[in-house]
């Protein structure tokens, strides 16, 4: 599966969990999880090799303080590792080109 296209889902199910645990289901842990997982799936952009995207990085590190300073930073650490790293293990698995 192409890691372009698989961090791109998980930026939009991390969009559309956030708004799943902003209007239907307030829950401070699972807004904390999607933001996590949309800016972590953001994060990344795959080539030939992964290379930082600096403004969602920047964005992501920004969020990280303010959930270790006053918030949920488990749980968004959970979704940022999920952002980052499915996309990545995807990378890694896929077939070398010839």
């Amino acid at each position: 599966m192409d890691p372009n296209a698989v961090a791109q889902r998980l930026s939009l199910l991390g969009v559309a969990g956030y708004a799943f645990f902003f209007f239907l289901r307030p829950n401070p842990e699972g807004l904390a999880l999607a933001l996590g997982l949309a800016l972590g799936g953001a994060a990344l952009a795959y080539r030939e090799r992964p290379f930082p995207v600096p403004f969602f990085l920047g964005l992501f590190l920004l969020l990280l303080a303010f959930q270790l300073w006053r918030g949920e930073p488990l749980a968004f650490l959970l979704g940022g590792g999920l952002g980052l790293g499915l996309p990545y293990l995807a990378w890694r698995l896929r077939k070398p080109a010839r």
